[in-house]
């Protein structure tokens, strides 16, 4: 090799190694901004969390839920009468969606219904 070919390698590897270097420098100053954007986004909902969590706290102030409750609901107490059982309930009959047939379909409503039939 002659002594030109091999400052020609070594200005080509320097000019590339230098291209590289502006390019990852770049690079890193973007993902620097993105990381700069996000945590600004990440403070930003931190601050609502915190408004919201004082808004829940000031709203359900006891003070305040007694007044709507006397308000709203007729200052009612709740008895044992007033208690249903969950059988009492009624659901509706609705398709359920099932890898079953048809009976285990029926046997299952029934038994939301309270029915006591067997399909």
């Amino acid at each position: 090799m002659s002594r030109l070919s091999f400052i020609a390698i070594w200005i080509a590897v320097i000019v590339g190694s230098a291209f590289i270097l502006y390019r990852v420098k770049y690079e890193v100053q973007s993902l620097k901004a993105q990381v700069i954007e996000v945590n600004k986004d990440i403070a930003q909902e931190k601050e609502t969390l915190r408004v919201v969590s004082a808004e829940w706290s000031y709203l359900n102030r006891p003070e305040r839920l007694k007044i709507l409750a006397d308000k709203y609901l007729n200052g009612q107490e709740i008895t044992v009468g007033k208690v249903a059982e969950v059988e009492a309930i009624a659901f509706h009959k609705q398709a359920v969606a099932s890898a079953g047939t048809d009976d285990d379909v029926r046997a299952i409503l029934a038994s939301y219904v309270g029915n006591s039939e067997k399909p």
